[in-house]
């Protein structure tokens, strides 16, 4: 082979068309083809359902905390010499 031949347009496509990162490419367009995608009212639901758990958890952890730094100030003040 020469360095003409190296050159050519249609080895260029072909060297792509056979190369790892088209490869994957492929396998990638094909795997999405057989994902069963959420219809618009799943995903409002379920980000309905992600938020509301999160903010209940967030209230719960705050008030946790909360009572947590509440009993260590009432713990401090009575072991504290006046």
């Amino acid at each position: 082979m020469t360095a003409a031949n190296n050159n050519n347009p249609s080895n260029i496509v072909a060297w792509l068309n056979n190369s790892a990162a088209m490869k994957f490419v492929r396998e990638t367009q094909s795997e999405l083809r057989k994902v069963t995608w959420p219809t618009r009212a799943e995903v409002t639901r379920l980000t309905v359902v992600v938020m509301v758990l999160a903010i209940s958890a967030s209230v719960i952890l705050f008030a946790a905390d909360a009572l947590f730094a509440w009993s260590l100030l009432e713990l401090q003040t009575l072991v504290t010499p006046q």
